[in-house]
């Protein structure tokens, strides 16, 4: 999911670059691949995040913010057309979020593993604090606890 949020904003960026036909159908089936990319991982990672009972919630909510740059962006790239002369500033705005968000979740997993070894660390230093007094061949199998101080 990582690389295909980055190289959907890098194929985003792309677009003012390419000069002929050709280019914008390679950039579409690249930027195609990505979307589909993201929307088949986004089910099975709300599933892990929040678990099957709330998963349908969470992709609606993911879906109802996702909502917003789609109302929103269209009117802005017009501005900035209107602005510059032309849609060149918009597609590299455009693939700016993309990439930051690839990079954010890139950093997660090593958050993640800190957090599981700090996680560990706690446990054991808890472990270590309580002291059970336990005198030698009680824990023998098969040897009552009076036979074993004999």
């Amino acid at each position: 999911q990582v690389a295909s949020f980055v190289l959907l904003g890098l194929m985003c960026m792309m677009i003012p670059q390419c000069r002929g036909f050709e280019g914008v159908i390679v950039i579409c089936l690249f930027l195609g691949l990505c979307d589909g990319f993201f929307t088949t991982i986004m089910a099975p990672i709300a599933f892990e995040l929040v678990g099957p009972m709330q998963a349908s919630q969470a992709i609606g909510y993911l879906m109802g913010l996702m909502a917003v740059p789609m109302t929103a962006g269209p009117p802005i790239a017009g501005y900035l057309n209107d602005y510059f002369g032309n849609y060149h500033v918009s597609f590299y705005f455009a693939g700016v979020p993309p990439i930051v968000g690839g990079l954010v979740l890139s950093v997660v997993p090593l958050v993640h593993q800190r957090m599981l070894k700090k996680q560990r660390l706690d446990s054991g230093k808890d472990k270590m604090l309580v002291s059970e007094t336990v005198m030698n061949g009680e824990l023998l199998p098969g040897c009552p606890a009076s036979e074993a101080h004999i």
